[in-house]
């Protein structure tokens, strides 16, 4: 089963903003390095010190947290939604070399060095742009860092990611029950209570109240989910392979097979505020799972990925724009996330763009609810957490290095190489930014959710049904969203969907820097000559709508 959470929200923030940013004179300049009284230990040493700074720091997180856990309690906190639309704010790392288009490795330049000196020019400053519809790029808009991090001095992130995802796993009070397994709707266990039952040839699972959660219409491939947020989404797969999604909020789109040179794709058109955009991605079938691997269209000659992995000797200063008037979307999150100061790889610079345009992007979809934000994110982004997302995003970056020498000696790269699954089979420890609203449950079998811009952990291989895959929320923002270092079950193609949305999101960061904008193109040949966007999109999205309608009344 396809689960019914699998949009990448992002596209929500790109349909209405455009990819210009307002240019900062002299704000961003290299910074001295720093004395590091570690330098002088042994690694041991260093290890060692490493260890009790972060169980100290653990502790008092763990502190904070509960404490503001039990202020949400009694404010009757409520989940995140607001109201505007945010800007795009995106950056230039200049590369003072043009890669070959010849992606081999006989052509490895030498990494150029990491430099923050330029940004792009254009926009505007008070946090607003026009709508750009003729890309579909990311958005980022982060501001000013309050809270500059330090890197750790050694590379033993696994580890330390280990003893963060455990961080009070068991605070919270006597189990209500347990999550319930289901076979119809697989990998999405079911609250404590819920059971499900065949009505009229529907399956239907309902809560221990008896309100309805999801239903399954075998007759025409039909899932139907309601939210813990009271969101409605619709998931059609048919027999042709082609699928709709809609949902009562954030993004929509409609999907078909389409097939290049003898190769398979998946071609999306999402509908987003009556305007059309579309993604390609190479389907992929694990253990009777169908998966949709994200189709890059555009990749580089090895020594823009060599530069992208790169460390400056030195921290570098970087002001994000709009630090003096912040738009909307950050002032609304500025308690869950704050961008650091200063980068010493660009590695950290794109996780700290991925978050960025994927707050935006939730922002934008809870803005529609229009319900009252939380007083405070119980559980926001740490620099440990910042830390295993730039790991994550170097490794993305290393995947895509490898397609890229396979286009550019005409080899189609294998969805199954690209796919999560492959990646959850190193052994490393994998942090992923969640792409799409998605229901969970937590271990006392209530409830929870993770929107867009949240950060989960995933600590298992796929089960052995191939569904779901075990995971811990690292951070979330609150309310009836799950808490941090909440053990939660997700679906594999919804940790596919997060997959797609980072390699997507990374992708236009390395494209926005002055290196990409410089770089030689290497084009597959499926992205030369695309189909278009689907026309007939948004009537299909609104048949399917009034279908699902009739079969709950």
């Amino acid at each position: 089963m396809r689960t019914t959470q699998q949009t990448p929200n992002r596209l929500l923030a790109l349909a209405a903003l455009a990819l210009t940013l307002a240019p900062l004179s002299g704000r961003s300049q290299v910074q001295p390095a720093q004395t590091n009284q570690q330098t002088q230990l042994t690694p041991a040493q260093q290890n060692a010190l490493l260890l009790r700074q972060q169980q100290a720091a653990a502790l008092q997180r763990q502190q904070q947290a509960a404490a503001l856990q039990r202020q949400q309690q009694l404010n009757g906190a409520n989940r995140t939604p607001a109201a505007q639309n945010g800007a795009a704010s995106q950056v230039n790392q200049p590369n003072q070399a043009n890669p070959s288009n010849q992606a081999n490795p006989s052509n490895q330049a030498n990494p150029q060095r990491f430099n923050l000196s330029n940004l792009l020019n254009g926009g505007n400053a008070n946090g607003n742009a026009n709508a750009n519809t003729a890309n579909a790029a990311r958005t980022a808009t982060p501001n000013p860092a309050t809270n500059q991090r330090q890197a750790p001095q050694n590379n033993s992130a696994s580890p330390a990611a280990t003893r963060i995802a455990t961080i009070n796993a068991n605070r919270a009070t006597a189990p209500s029950g347990r999550p319930v397994p289901s076979r119809t709707f697989a990998g999405s266990p079911g609250p404590a209570g819920s059971t499900e039952a065949t009505r009229n040839g529907n399956t239907v699972r309902t809560a221990a109240d008896g309100s309805i959660l999801d239903v399954h219409s075998p007759r025409n491939g039909m899932y139907i989910h309601h939210g813990v947020d009271g969101s409605k989404s619709i998931m059609v797969d048919r027999p042709d392979h082609s699928r709709v999604y809609a949902s009562s909020r954030g993004l929509q789109y409609v999907q078909h097979p389409y097939v290049f040179q003898g190769h398979s794709y998946d071609h999306r058109t999402f509908v987003v505020n009556g305007q059309l955009f579309h993604r390609m991605y190479r389907p992929y079938t694990y253990r009777g799972t169908t998966l949709d691997v994200y189709a890059s269209t555009r990749y580089y000659a090895p020594n823009m990925y060599q530069w992208v992995n790169t460390r400056a000797s030195t921290p570098q200063n970087f002001t994000w724009p709009y630090t003096s008037n912040p738009p909307a979307w950050y002032g609304h999150y500025r308690g869950y996330f704050t961008p650091d100061a200063s980068y010493t790889t660009p590695t950290a610079w794109l996780a700290d763009y991925v978050l960025a345009a994927s707050l935006m992007g939730s922002y934008k979809i809870e803005s529609a609810a229009g319900q009252p934000a939380p007083p405070d994110a119980s559980a926001p982004i740490t620099p440990e957490v910042k830390k295993m997302l730039a790991d994550e995003v170097g490794r993305q970056v290393q995947q895509e290095s490898v397609e890229a020498q396979q286009v550019s000696q005409n080899h189609e790269p294998a969805a199954a190489a690209s796919s999560v699954v492959q990646e959850l089979q190193d052994k490393q420890t994998h942090v992923f930014v969640v792409a799409a609203d998605l229901d969970l449950v937590d271990p006392s079998g209530r409830r929870c959710m993770v929107s867009e811009g949240d950060v989960v952990q995933v600590v298992s291989e796929p089960k052995s049904d191939g569904a779901a895959v075990d995971a811990v929320v690292m951070a979330s923002k609150g309310g009836v969203e799950c808490e941090r270092a909440a053990k939660v079950e997700i679906a594999l193609n919804d940790v596919q969907e997060m997959q797609n949305h980072m390699r997507d999101t990374i992708d236009q960061g390395m494209a926005d820097t002055n290196a990409g904008k410089q770089a030689a193109k290497i084009t597959p040949a499926f992205a030369a000559s695309p189909p278009p966007a689907d026309n007939s999109a948004a009537s299909e999205i609104e048949q399917q709508q009034q279908i699902a309608a009739a079969a709950e009344s």
